[in-house]
């Protein structure tokens, strides 16, 4: 019997019968009848696609809004090793393609304690042979270091989920709460009227928090240039920093976590001799806190 049938076979008795085909190994899977993906975050700041394994635990493809892909695969370890070692990744011909071999997916470093976990493009690649009909398979050793432990991703019922997972990734915000926490925000001349790039930045923060309730308090603090005089400045700089506290409040953010302050020409961060300058000076700073 080939090596590559032995391993479909194992796979064939992973995914139907659920039990081991080797007294020293434990194999876990989900049956084709039990197998369910679902999707139980879904908004423009997370995502997340959950898979359940019957008496092992769940695998969960996650990730959140960033300006950078994110993508991560996290599972649990049962039985996890004592100590550091190395877990072997392979790619699993489904039960009713016996001809064909694993492909070796690479390894992955596992830690006492820690879920086996994959980043962006290797989590990808766990997705593409699931959508493919292969089954990614985790095996390493147990925590004695005599036998090995095989835990399975199983494809039944995977498309739905994933489409639905994929659509999610594609909502997700460009910034996180690093990005959003300190904003400048700048005044076209002579105007209550952000420039386009601050438009752009406020709008952003507004759909962030607007999702995000885990924020203590937003400070609003406005300032002017020196053209026009202090007292109109000083109520100027109030009007622009009510307005973006209105903009917020619009968005479902509570008003009693809004404080608005306007310093008019106070706290000048440029010289008003230039015209980049005062650009400079007319500004709301937005400070979120945590």
């Amino acid at each position: 019997m080939s090596k590559s049938f032995n391993i479909s076979l194992i796979a064939t008795l992973v995914v139907l019968a659920g039990t081991p085909a080797d007294a020293g190994v434990r194999y876990y899977a989900a049956s084709l009848g039990q197998s369910q993906w679902q999707v139980t975050a879904a908004n423009p700041l997370q995502c997340r696609l959950e898979h359940r394994i019957p008496n092992y635990g769940v695998a969960v493809f996650s990730a959140h809004a960033n300006r950078k892909e994110n993508l991560r695969f996290a599972l649990d370890v049962k039985d996890a090793p004592s100590k550091q070692t190395v877990a072997s990744l392979a790619s699993v011909p489904p039960a009713w393609q016996p001809g064909l071999a694993a492909q070796p997916l690479g390894k992955l470093p596992l830690y006492p304690h820690y879920p086996a976990e994959l980043n962006n493009d290797r989590a990808w690649d766990l997705l593409s042979e699931l959508e493919s009909g292969r089954l990614p398979t985790l095996t390493y050793p147990d925590r004695l270091g005599r036998n090995k432990v095989s835990v399975a991703l199983s494809t039944g019922n995977f498309k739905k989920g994933y489409e639905d997972f994929v659509s999610c990734l594609g909502g997700l915000l460009p910034v996180d709460f690093e990005d959003i926490s300190f904003s400048v925000l700048t005044y076209k001349k002579n105007s209550a009227d952000l420039t386009e790039d601050s438009q752009h930045r406020l709008d952003l923060v507004g759909q962030y928090l607007a999702n995000d309730n885990q924020y203590s308090r937003i400070d609003i603090d406005a300032y002017s240039d020196s053209y026009g005089g202090r007292w109109l400045n000083e109520e100027l700089s109030k009007k622009r920093a009510k307005a973006i506290k209105d903009y917020l409040v619009a968005k479902g953010l509570p008003a009693d976590r809004i404080s608005t302050e306007g310093y008019g020409e106070k706290r000048h961060v440029a010289s008003n001799e230039t015209e980049e300058g005062r650009a400079l000076n007319r500004r709301v700073v937005l400070h979120v806190q945590r």
